[in-house]
């Protein structure tokens, strides 16, 4: 087995900027990207495999004729679990919800941000609002008075369960993960004529929702090769990141896949004995059957796995 690289799949919505082209060295046609789609499973947006064998396979035919050998033991889903992906805010986002199982017909959106530079979002309800005085702030004009507003550091992480009202703000650059879905309702869009989605919105939303949106990390290990930290344990999905001094070995994880993204720095990746630059900006899947996992170099990367 091998490190799989895809082909990032940018997405040109009218809130995107440059950052993503200017701040991993990418070569991009367009001059504003909203999203870069880094691993994803959707037929809206569907990642080619770009290295080795697989060369060419879309992202939904491996899952196809690998099953579990790549998703991990247990794991009978028709498509891959997660997409993940890189968001640069020139301006802010609509003002949404994303819908749970109950209301989304089979595509829950839960989803978290890693801030790769220093970044503000709208995440939770203030205390005391309820859909009465949210329907009113937004025929206003002003919903955000009625949300959690957060100052991120880089490196912060934020978590977004379905049903919490949120909003990435202009000037955010983030590496999202969230379940496999593009269900999004919008609430409120600035002035922009974009469709809203309010009555499904507000059905969405979670209105006890008032808990804390960031998420302090968690220690797990250290030594002189390496640092673990866990920054996302949700019922969803596992987000790490690894420091890496000069080289640390990662074994097998039966029941999932990893997926790591470089952050920083530069080292090689060694899957099985197969070897792939690991550099700012790149992604790798790494199927659940991989045996070994190897990383020379000096880096920090994020590791993304199922729990």
């Amino acid at each position: 087995m091998y490190p799989i690289r895809f082909e990032p799949i940018y997405q040109t919505y009218v809130w995107g900027g440059g950052r993503i082209a200017s701040h991993f060295g990418r070569k991009i046609d367009v001059p504003k990207v909203a999203e870069s789609w880094e691993i994803a499973d959707r037929e809206e947006g569907m990642s080619v495999a770009a290295n080795g064998p697989f060369k060419g396979k879309t992202l939904h035919q491996l899952v196809v004729e690998m099953k579990e050998d790549l998703l991990g033991v247990g794991q009978h889903g028709e498509r891959f679990p997660l997409l993940t992906k890189l968001i640069d805010a020139e301006e802010n986002l609509s003002i949404q919800v994303h819908p749970d199982q109950t209301v989304a017909k089979g595509e829950p959106k839960n989803e978290a941000w890693v801030f790769l530079e220093n970044g503000t979002v709208l995440a939770g309800l203030q205390q005391g609002v309820d859909e009465k005085k949210f329907k009113a702030a937004i025929a206003q004009n002003r919903p955000e008075e009625c949300l959690q507003k957060w100052e991120l550091k880089k490196g912060e992480v934020i978590y977004v369960p379905c049903g919490r009202v949120h909003a990435i703000c202009a000037g955010s650059l983030i590496y999202e993960v969230q379940q496999n879905s593009n269900t999004t309702y919008r609430l409120y869009d600035w002035g922009r004529p974009r469709q809203l989605h309010l009555e499904e919105g507000l059905q969405a939303i979670r209105w006890d929702d008032q808990g804390e949106a960031k998420l302090p990390p968690r220690h797990l290990s250290s030594d002189l090769h390496h640092q673990l930290v866990t920054l996302i344990s949700s019922p969803f999905f596992l987000v790490e990141r690894i420091d890496v001094f000069d080289a640390h070995h990662l074994g097998q994880i039966p029941k999932s896949f990893q997926i790591f993204f470089c952050l920083e720095g530069h080292a090689e990746i060694e899957v099985d004995g197969a070897k792939e630059p690991f550099q700012p900006g790149m992604s790798y899947l790494v199927p659940a059957i991989a045996q070994s996992i190897d990383f020379r170099g000096r880096c920090q990367m994020l590791r993304v796995r199922l729990p």
